[in-house]
Protein backbone atom coordinates (compact mmCIF):
# COMPACT_ATOMS: atom_id res chain seq x y z
CA UNK A 1 0.00 0.00 0.00
CA UNK A 2 1.09 3.67 -0.66
CA UNK A 3 -0.02 5.84 2.34
CA UNK A 4 1.23 9.26 0.49
CA UNK A 5 3.50 11.63 2.87
CA UNK A 6 0.18 13.45 4.34
CA UNK A 7 0.04 10.25 6.32
CA UNK A 8 1.89 9.18 9.24
CA UNK A 9 3.18 6.11 11.38
CA UNK A 10 4.38 7.61 14.84
CA UNK A 11 5.80 4.86 16.94
CA UNK A 12 6.58 4.93 21.03
CA UNK A 13 8.87 2.54 21.98
CA UNK A 14 8.24 2.49 25.92
CA UNK A 15 11.29 3.03 27.96
CA UNK A 16 13.71 3.25 24.60
CA UNK A 17 16.21 5.64 25.84
CA UNK A 18 18.69 4.21 28.66
CA UNK A 19 22.41 4.95 29.95
CA UNK A 20 25.76 2.78 29.42
CA UNK A 21 25.85 -0.68 30.68
CA UNK A 22 28.80 -2.62 31.58
CA UNK A 23 27.16 -5.62 29.82
CA UNK A 24 27.05 -4.42 26.93
CA UNK A 25 30.25 -3.12 26.48
CA UNK A 26 29.25 0.69 28.05
CA UNK A 27 26.88 0.93 25.14
CA UNK A 28 23.35 1.36 25.69
CA UNK A 29 20.99 -1.37 24.55
CA UNK A 30 19.81 1.04 21.52
CA UNK A 31 23.79 1.76 20.67
CA UNK A 32 24.16 -1.95 20.86
CA UNK A 33 21.87 -3.44 18.94
CA UNK A 34 21.92 -4.03 15.00
CA UNK A 35 19.03 -1.63 13.27
CA UNK A 36 20.11 -1.00 9.65
CA UNK A 37 16.07 0.23 9.32
CA UNK A 38 16.05 2.95 11.98
CA UNK A 39 19.66 3.83 10.94
CA UNK A 40 18.35 4.50 7.37
CA UNK A 41 15.63 6.44 8.65
CA UNK A 42 17.50 8.61 10.74
CA UNK A 43 20.14 8.86 8.40
CA UNK A 44 17.79 9.90 5.61
CA UNK A 45 15.93 12.12 8.06
CA UNK A 46 15.95 13.93 11.51
CA UNK A 47 16.87 12.50 14.84
CA UNK A 48 17.97 13.80 18.09
CA UNK A 49 17.30 13.99 21.34
CA UNK A 50 13.44 14.67 22.77
CA UNK A 51 12.85 15.57 26.33
CA UNK A 52 9.52 13.96 27.03
CA UNK A 53 7.82 16.32 29.24
CA UNK A 54 10.48 18.96 29.73
CA UNK A 55 14.71 18.82 30.81
CA UNK A 56 15.64 17.20 33.88
CA UNK A 57 11.69 16.01 34.05
CA UNK A 58 11.37 12.35 34.50
CA UNK A 59 8.35 10.88 33.06
CA UNK A 60 6.19 8.44 33.38
CA UNK A 61 4.24 6.16 30.47
CA UNK A 62 0.74 7.93 31.15
CA UNK A 63 2.20 11.77 31.17
CA UNK A 64 5.02 11.00 27.99
CA UNK A 65 3.03 9.11 26.26
CA UNK A 66 -0.41 11.28 27.09
CA UNK A 67 1.39 14.45 25.41
CA UNK A 68 3.07 12.26 22.82
CA UNK A 69 -0.64 11.88 21.55
CA UNK A 70 -1.77 15.34 22.29
CA UNK A 71 -2.66 16.68 25.36
CA UNK A 72 -2.03 20.30 26.21
CA UNK A 73 1.40 20.78 27.99
CA UNK A 74 -0.62 22.69 30.80
CA UNK A 75 -3.17 20.31 31.69
CA UNK A 76 -0.34 17.32 32.06
CA UNK A 77 -0.96 17.46 36.04
CA UNK A 78 -4.70 16.59 35.57
CA UNK A 79 -4.08 13.68 33.25
CA UNK A 80 -4.30 11.11 36.61
CA UNK A 81 -3.29 7.40 35.97
CA UNK A 82 -6.69 5.82 37.62
CA UNK A 83 -8.75 7.58 34.99
CA UNK A 84 -6.58 6.30 32.08
CA UNK A 85 -6.52 2.40 33.28
CA UNK A 86 -10.21 2.69 33.64
CA UNK A 87 -10.96 3.99 30.15
CA UNK A 88 -8.12 1.14 29.19
CA UNK A 89 -10.75 -1.71 30.68
CA UNK A 90 -13.29 0.13 29.04
CA UNK A 91 -15.04 1.32 32.17
CA UNK A 92 -16.45 4.32 31.95
CA UNK A 93 -16.61 6.23 34.85
CA UNK A 94 -19.92 8.10 36.51
CA UNK A 95 -19.44 11.75 38.27
CA UNK A 96 -17.89 11.15 41.14
CA UNK A 97 -16.54 8.16 41.45
CA UNK A 98 -12.64 7.96 41.58
CA UNK A 99 -10.24 5.71 39.81
CA UNK A 100 -7.15 4.30 41.13
CA UNK A 101 -4.29 2.09 39.35
CA UNK A 102 -3.61 -0.55 40.91
CA UNK A 103 -0.45 -3.15 41.19
CA UNK A 104 -0.91 -6.22 42.75
CA UNK A 105 2.40 -6.71 44.90
CA UNK A 106 4.14 -8.85 47.01
CA UNK A 107 3.55 -7.49 50.53
CA UNK A 108 4.30 -9.26 54.01
CA UNK A 109 3.61 -8.52 57.52
CA UNK A 110 6.14 -5.91 58.98
CA UNK A 111 6.95 -4.24 62.29
CA UNK A 112 4.68 -1.54 61.95
CA UNK A 113 2.72 -2.37 58.88
CA UNK A 114 2.65 -4.04 55.52
CA UNK A 115 6.08 -4.54 53.84
CA UNK A 116 6.22 -4.58 50.16
CA UNK A 117 8.97 -7.18 49.01
CA UNK A 118 8.15 -7.03 45.04
CA UNK A 119 5.86 -3.95 43.50
CA UNK A 120 5.01 -6.47 40.34
CA UNK A 121 4.47 -10.03 41.90
CA UNK A 122 6.79 -10.98 39.73
CA UNK A 123 4.73 -9.62 36.65
CA UNK A 124 2.19 -11.59 37.43
CA UNK A 125 -0.18 -12.30 34.30
CA UNK A 126 -2.06 -15.40 35.07
CA UNK A 127 -5.41 -16.04 37.32
CA UNK A 128 -5.72 -12.28 38.05
CA UNK A 129 -9.24 -12.24 37.48
CA UNK A 130 -9.62 -15.10 40.32
CA UNK A 131 -7.84 -12.82 42.58
CA UNK A 132 -10.19 -10.13 42.08
CA UNK A 133 -13.06 -11.91 41.64
CA UNK A 134 -13.38 -11.55 45.86
CA UNK A 135 -12.60 -7.81 45.66
CA UNK A 136 -15.53 -6.82 43.22
CA UNK A 137 -18.45 -4.51 44.53
CA UNK A 138 -16.62 -4.43 48.19
CA UNK A 139 -19.39 -2.67 50.51
CA UNK A 140 -16.78 -0.21 52.77
CA UNK A 141 -19.08 1.24 54.37
CA UNK A 142 -20.74 4.95 54.43
CA UNK A 143 -22.69 3.75 50.96
CA UNK A 144 -19.02 3.71 49.45
CA UNK A 145 -18.60 0.52 47.37
CA UNK A 146 -15.43 -0.57 45.81
CA UNK A 147 -14.56 -3.01 42.70
CA UNK A 148 -10.98 -4.11 41.47
CA UNK A 149 -10.92 -4.92 37.62
CA UNK A 150 -7.17 -6.23 36.46
CA UNK A 151 -6.16 -4.97 33.09
CA UNK A 152 -2.85 -6.50 32.07
CA UNK A 153 -0.18 -8.46 33.49
CA UNK A 154 0.01 -7.00 37.04
CA UNK A 155 -1.78 -3.88 36.73
CA UNK A 156 -5.51 -3.51 37.67
CA UNK A 157 -8.38 -0.50 38.35
CA UNK A 158 -9.78 -0.05 41.46
CA UNK A 159 -13.39 2.15 41.44
CA UNK A 160 -14.87 3.71 44.37
CA UNK A 161 -18.36 4.80 43.84
CA UNK A 162 -20.66 6.48 46.17
CA UNK A 163 -21.04 9.75 48.01
CA UNK A 164 -18.20 12.28 48.91
CA UNK A 165 -15.47 10.57 47.33
CA UNK A 166 -12.58 13.26 46.52
CA UNK A 167 -9.71 12.28 44.22
CA UNK A 168 -6.79 14.69 46.49
CA UNK A 169 -5.34 11.74 48.09
CA UNK A 170 -1.33 10.34 47.96
CA UNK A 171 -0.32 6.82 46.64
CA UNK A 172 0.12 3.78 48.88
CA UNK A 173 2.82 3.09 46.47
CA UNK A 174 6.05 4.32 47.35
CA UNK A 175 7.54 3.68 43.61
CA UNK A 176 10.44 2.43 42.60
CA UNK A 177 13.50 2.10 44.60
CA UNK A 178 15.37 -0.74 47.19
CA UNK A 179 13.13 -3.39 48.37
CA UNK A 180 11.87 -4.30 50.77
CA UNK A 181 10.24 -0.98 51.62
CA UNK A 182 7.17 0.02 54.12
CA UNK A 183 3.71 0.68 52.09
CA UNK A 184 2.61 3.71 52.51
CA UNK A 185 -0.75 4.44 53.96
CA UNK A 186 -2.76 7.12 51.38
CA UNK A 187 -3.62 10.48 52.96
CA UNK A 188 -5.68 13.37 52.03
CA UNK A 189 -4.17 16.05 50.44
CA UNK A 190 -7.66 18.20 51.36
CA UNK A 191 -9.42 17.82 54.00
CA UNK A 192 -12.33 17.27 51.80
CA UNK A 193 -10.56 14.08 50.40
CA UNK A 194 -9.56 12.29 54.52
CA UNK A 195 -13.00 10.25 53.88
CA UNK A 196 -11.53 8.29 50.36
CA UNK A 197 -7.60 8.02 51.81
CA UNK A 198 -9.78 6.08 55.17
CA UNK A 199 -11.47 4.01 52.09
CA UNK A 200 -8.52 3.33 50.14
CA UNK A 201 -6.63 2.22 53.27
CA UNK A 202 -9.47 0.16 54.82
CA UNK A 203 -9.81 -1.68 50.38
CA UNK A 204 -5.69 -2.20 50.91
CA UNK A 205 -6.25 -3.49 54.30
CA UNK A 206 -9.12 -5.91 52.98
CA UNK A 207 -6.81 -6.83 49.46
CA UNK A 208 -4.28 -8.49 51.97
CA UNK A 209 -6.96 -10.23 54.31
CA UNK A 210 -8.30 -11.63 50.73
CA UNK A 211 -5.29 -12.30 48.94
CA UNK A 212 -2.98 -13.49 51.19
CA UNK A 213 -3.72 -17.00 51.75
CA UNK A 214 -5.85 -17.34 48.30
CA UNK A 215 -5.33 -21.00 46.37
CA UNK A 216 -3.41 -18.69 43.75
CA UNK A 217 -0.97 -17.55 45.81
CA UNK A 218 -0.85 -20.82 47.79
CA UNK A 219 -0.31 -22.57 44.13
CA UNK A 220 2.52 -19.35 43.21
CA UNK A 221 4.33 -20.37 46.26
CA UNK A 222 4.60 -23.88 45.76
CA UNK A 223 6.05 -23.03 41.84
CA UNK A 224 8.91 -20.88 43.39
CA UNK A 225 6.78 -17.42 41.90
CA UNK A 226 6.12 -14.42 44.42
CA UNK A 227 2.67 -14.16 45.46
CA UNK A 228 -0.03 -11.59 44.34
CA UNK A 229 -0.19 -10.99 47.93
CA UNK A 230 -2.12 -7.69 48.09
CA UNK A 231 -2.27 -4.74 45.96
CA UNK A 232 -0.68 -1.16 46.39
CA UNK A 233 -2.35 2.02 44.47
CA UNK A 234 -1.56 5.77 42.90
CA UNK A 235 -3.02 8.20 40.58
CA UNK A 236 -6.57 8.39 41.51
CA UNK A 237 -8.44 10.91 39.73
CA UNK A 238 -12.15 11.54 38.43
CA UNK A 239 -13.53 12.20 35.13
CA UNK A 240 -11.80 15.64 33.83
CA UNK A 241 -12.19 16.89 30.61
CA UNK A 242 -8.80 17.02 28.25
CA UNK A 243 -8.39 18.82 25.68
CA UNK A 244 -6.50 17.80 22.54
CA UNK A 245 -4.62 19.04 19.55
CA UNK A 246 -4.45 16.08 17.26
CA UNK A 247 -8.60 16.36 18.00
CA UNK A 248 -8.43 19.81 17.08
CA UNK A 249 -6.16 19.10 14.08
CA UNK A 250 -9.43 16.76 13.01
CA UNK A 251 -7.00 14.25 11.92
CA UNK A 252 -8.51 10.38 11.41
CA UNK A 253 -6.30 8.78 14.66
CA UNK A 254 -5.83 5.29 15.25
CA UNK A 255 -3.74 3.65 18.18
CA UNK A 256 -2.25 0.31 17.42
CA UNK A 257 -1.12 -1.18 20.86
CA UNK A 258 -1.42 -3.97 23.66
CA UNK A 259 -0.79 -1.55 26.55
CA UNK A 260 -3.53 -0.91 28.67
CA UNK A 261 -2.59 2.43 29.49
CA UNK A 262 -2.25 3.56 26.14
CA UNK A 263 -5.47 1.85 25.25
CA UNK A 264 -6.70 4.17 28.13
CA UNK A 265 -4.91 7.41 26.81
CA UNK A 266 -6.97 6.31 23.41
CA UNK A 267 -9.92 6.01 24.39
CA UNK A 268 -10.09 9.30 26.63
CA UNK A 269 -9.06 11.24 23.45
CA UNK A 270 -11.65 9.74 20.88
CA UNK A 271 -9.27 7.99 19.22
CA UNK A 272 -9.43 4.59 17.20
CA UNK A 273 -7.93 1.38 19.57
CA UNK A 274 -6.47 -1.31 17.32
CA UNK A 275 -6.44 -4.28 19.87
CA UNK A 276 -5.49 -7.81 19.14
CA UNK A 277 -5.05 -10.92 21.17
CA UNK A 278 -1.82 -11.25 19.74
CA UNK A 279 -1.05 -7.72 20.53
CA UNK A 280 0.43 -7.93 24.25
CA UNK A 281 2.47 -5.31 26.35
CA UNK A 282 5.51 -7.80 26.92
CA UNK A 283 8.25 -9.64 25.27
CA UNK A 284 5.42 -12.28 23.92
CA UNK A 285 3.59 -9.44 21.70
CA UNK A 286 3.47 -10.10 17.55
CA UNK A 287 5.67 -7.01 16.03
CA UNK A 288 4.59 -8.19 12.26
CA UNK A 289 0.50 -8.22 13.22
CA UNK A 290 1.37 -5.15 15.10
CA UNK A 291 2.56 -3.65 12.00
CA UNK A 292 0.26 -4.92 9.19
CA UNK A 293 -2.02 -3.74 11.61
CA UNK A 294 -0.67 -0.14 11.51
CA UNK A 295 -0.07 -0.09 7.72
CA UNK A 296 -4.04 -1.47 6.95
CA UNK A 297 -4.69 1.65 9.39
CA UNK A 298 -3.18 4.07 7.36
CA UNK A 299 -6.20 3.34 4.23
CA UNK A 300 -8.79 5.00 6.57
CA UNK A 301 -6.66 7.12 9.43
CA UNK A 302 -4.27 10.09 9.03
CA UNK A 303 -2.39 9.19 11.53
CA UNK A 304 -1.75 5.92 13.36
CA UNK A 305 0.07 5.26 16.50
CA UNK A 306 2.08 2.10 17.48
CA UNK A 307 3.37 1.12 21.14
CA UNK A 308 5.45 -1.02 22.08
CA UNK A 309 6.03 -2.05 25.82
CA UNK A 310 8.96 -4.42 26.11
CA UNK A 311 11.72 -2.28 26.33
CA UNK A 312 10.34 -0.12 29.51
CA UNK A 313 9.81 -4.13 31.21
CA UNK A 314 13.50 -5.48 30.27
CA UNK A 315 14.68 -2.05 31.75
CA UNK A 316 12.53 -1.98 34.51
CA UNK A 317 14.21 -5.95 35.33
CA UNK A 318 17.56 -5.18 34.43
CA UNK A 319 17.87 -7.40 31.50
CA UNK A 320 19.57 -5.18 28.82
CA UNK A 321 20.43 -8.52 26.59
CA UNK A 322 17.16 -8.97 26.09
CA UNK A 323 15.98 -4.71 25.08
CA UNK A 324 18.63 -5.10 22.81
CA UNK A 325 17.86 -7.74 21.12
CA UNK A 326 14.31 -7.05 21.37
CA UNK A 327 14.78 -3.54 19.79
CA UNK A 328 16.91 -5.42 17.20
CA UNK A 329 13.68 -7.66 16.39
CA UNK A 330 11.52 -4.62 16.22
CA UNK A 331 13.65 -2.99 13.99
CA UNK A 332 13.28 -6.46 11.38
CA UNK A 333 9.49 -6.05 11.99
CA UNK A 334 9.41 -2.35 10.58
CA UNK A 335 10.99 -2.92 7.43
CA UNK A 336 7.61 -3.02 5.81
CA UNK A 337 6.81 0.32 6.93
CA UNK A 338 9.50 1.72 4.92
CA UNK A 339 7.55 1.18 1.78
CA UNK A 340 4.37 2.72 2.48
CA UNK A 341 5.08 6.23 1.37
CA UNK A 342 3.95 7.68 4.66
CA UNK A 343 6.22 10.02 7.25
CA UNK A 344 7.40 7.64 9.78
CA UNK A 345 8.62 8.96 13.47
CA UNK A 346 9.78 7.54 16.47
CA UNK A 347 10.13 8.67 19.84
CA UNK A 348 9.89 7.43 23.57
CA UNK A 349 7.26 8.18 26.15
CA UNK A 350 10.65 8.12 29.34
CA UNK A 351 13.72 6.55 29.31
CA UNK A 352 14.55 4.13 31.92
CA UNK A 353 17.80 2.61 32.91
CA UNK A 354 18.60 -0.98 32.65
CA UNK A 355 21.45 -0.37 35.39
CA UNK A 356 18.83 0.63 38.33
CA UNK A 357 16.00 -0.45 36.64
CA UNK A 358 14.28 3.35 37.28
CA UNK A 359 12.62 5.75 34.87
CA UNK A 360 14.99 8.65 34.65
CA UNK A 361 14.65 12.15 33.50
CA UNK A 362 17.34 11.62 30.33
CA UNK A 363 16.01 13.22 26.93
CA UNK A 364 15.00 9.87 24.82
CA UNK A 365 16.67 9.35 20.96
CA UNK A 366 14.28 10.51 18.16
CA UNK A 367 13.90 10.35 14.74
CA UNK A 368 11.40 11.54 11.70
CA UNK A 369 11.51 10.74 9.03
CA UNK A 370 9.75 12.36 5.29
CA UNK A 371 10.27 10.51 1.82
CA UNK A 372 11.47 12.32 -0.59
CA UNK A 373 12.79 15.21 1.99
CA UNK A 374 16.46 14.04 2.20
CA UNK A 375 17.42 15.64 5.68
CA UNK A 376 20.11 13.67 6.70
CA UNK A 377 23.68 12.46 5.76
CA UNK A 378 22.69 8.78 5.16
CA UNK A 379 25.72 7.49 7.67
CA UNK A 380 23.82 7.24 11.33
CA UNK A 381 23.85 4.51 13.61
CA UNK A 382 20.88 5.42 15.55
CA UNK A 383 20.85 5.81 19.08
CA UNK A 384 21.49 7.68 22.39
CA UNK A 385 25.02 8.75 21.23
CA UNK A 386 24.18 9.90 17.37
CA UNK A 387 21.30 11.82 18.74
CA UNK A 388 23.47 13.69 21.33
CA UNK A 389 24.93 15.71 18.33
CA UNK A 390 21.46 15.35 15.97
CA UNK A 391 20.49 17.35 13.26
CA UNK A 392 17.50 18.05 14.29
CA UNK A 393 17.29 20.06 17.69
CA UNK A 394 16.68 18.78 21.25
CA UNK A 395 13.06 19.63 21.93
CA UNK A 396 10.48 18.53 24.39
CA UNK A 397 8.08 15.47 23.36
CA UNK A 398 5.05 18.48 22.86
CA UNK A 399 7.60 20.37 20.14
CA UNK A 400 8.38 16.51 18.52
CA UNK A 401 4.58 16.04 18.09
CA UNK A 402 4.12 19.20 16.30
CA UNK A 403 7.06 18.97 14.27
CA UNK A 404 5.39 15.58 13.15
CA UNK A 405 2.29 17.34 12.30
CA UNK A 406 3.61 19.76 10.40
CA UNK A 407 5.69 17.24 8.43
CA UNK A 408 2.00 15.69 7.22
CA UNK A 409 0.52 19.39 6.60
CA UNK A 410 -1.16 20.40 10.30
CA UNK A 411 0.66 23.70 12.15
CA UNK A 412 -0.36 24.02 15.30
CA UNK A 413 -0.24 27.42 16.72
CA UNK A 414 -0.93 27.74 20.16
Amino acid sequence: MTAGPDHCVLLIVDGLGDLPVPLLGDKTPLDAAHTPNLDHLAGSGCYGEVDPIEPDVTANTHSGAGLLLGIHPDQIDDLRRGPVEAAGAGRELQNGEIAVRVNFASLVDGPNGLLITDRRAGRISDNTRELAASLDQVDLGDGVFASLQPTDQHRAVLVLSGPGLDDRVTDTDPGDGPLPVPMLRATAINAAAQNTADKINQFVELAYRHLNHHPVNRARIEAGLPPASGVITRGAGQVSRLDNVVIESGLRTAVVCGCNTISGLGRLFGFDILNDPRFTADLETDLEAKVAAAIAALQDHDLVYMHFKAPDICSHDRQPAAKRDYIERLDQALAPLLTTGAVLALTADHATNSNTGFHTADPVPSLLYVPGAKAGNGAVKFGEQACKVGNMNRQTGTEFLRRVLASIGINIRH
